[in-house]
């Protein structure tokens, strides 16, 4: 069995906050209040953290707000990424549909650097890849996609999920090869792993009907597979999102380890930390060289500086 992972930012979407815990110095955690979703390590000892209206940068000692972007006419983001020449990319969803920006350093948007899909719906986390491409999930209409777009050609559908196959609100798709894509299913509490080349679906971790591990303390309750994590051991960190608003602290284990074979490897029992109630994203900073902007382009976060 891996190890546990003892470093975590964990954002809590039922109370409206970032924590980041320190199992094992426990007087270095913190939680700061504030809505955001995406979490990025970008170096300087500071993470990035989507706000609905553009986002913020945060000292990872203590907490402390080093900077804060907001993003003139923009709300509905849900994503952001920061890019090797201190550029930033966003996602956001308005009423029209799925809109993605690149800003340059002083968070100004860049002309030429806008794409949008009129009725696209349900944005959520946005990734690059190892070719510059953009990734991200939609869901519209019961039409279940995960679409590429770069600057010059725009958008296009990589893959969309057969009927049949469960997934609902998919989160984030991270592609860790050629012919491999990482997407977390949404309400069907579950990893899918896809082959966009060949169009085929061919192993799902996790999911509704997992066994339950023997000795724990209340259901596991898989409800809601959000942020997660590739670790290089091969092993994925799952957020298992129980619930809008603060009254589900209690419910469900929400952080999951599975190994590469689909085998759950460790529960998270927030029920330690008061604070907690329901975490809809994960970021273990084991074995990260925090200074250092890191990025997922081919799955695991690595060093792009």
């Amino acid at each position: 069995m891996s190890r546990a992972p003892r470093r975590l930012l964990l954002n809590d979407e039922g109370s409206s906050a970032l924590h980041y815990l320190d199992l094992d110095v426990p007087s270095r955690s913190w939680t700061v209040s504030g809505p955001g979703r995406d979490l990025q390590p970008i170096g300087s000892e500071r993470v990035l953290r989507s706000t609905p209206t553009g986002f913020v940068e945060l000292e990872l000692a203590g907490g402390r707000l080093g900077r804060e972007v907001v993003v003139p006419g923009a709300s509905g983001i849900e994503s952001v990424r920061r890019l090797p020449n201190g550029h930033s990319v966003v996602l956001g969803n308005d009423a029209d549909g799925i809109f993605l920006w690149e800003l340059d350093a002083q968070g100004a948007l860049l002309e030429g650097r806008q794409l949008s899909r009129t009725g696209l719906q349900k944005g959520r986390m946005l990734r690059l890849t190892s070719d510059d491409k953009l990734l991200f999930c939609s869901e519209t209409k019961g039409r279940r996609s995960i679409h590429e777009a770069d600057w010059r050609t725009g958008i296009s559908t990589l893959f969309e999920v057969p009927d049949g196959v469960p997934a609902d609100s998919m989160v984030k798709a991270v592609r860790v090869g050629r012919d491999r894509l990482v997407v977390s299913s949404g309400y069907a509490a579950s990893l899918l792993l896809i082959d966009p080349v060949r169009g085929e679906l061919s192993v799902s971790i996790g999911g509704k009907q997992q066994p339950e591990p023997p000795g724990l303390r209340r259901a596991l309750s898989p409800h809601f597979f959000s942020g997660y994590q590739l670790l290089p051991t091969g092993d994925y960190l799952v957020a298992n999102w129980q619930g809008h608003g603060p009254s589900h602290a209690g419910d469900g284990y929400q952080v999951l380890m599975y190994d590469s074979g689909g085998t759950l490897q460790w529960c998270f029992d927030q029920t330690e930390y008061p604070r907690m109630t329901s975490l809809n994203n994960v970021l273990s900073l084991d074995e990260l060289d925090t200074a250092r902007l890191h990025d997922e382009r081919r799955g695991v976060l690595t060093p792009l500086l």
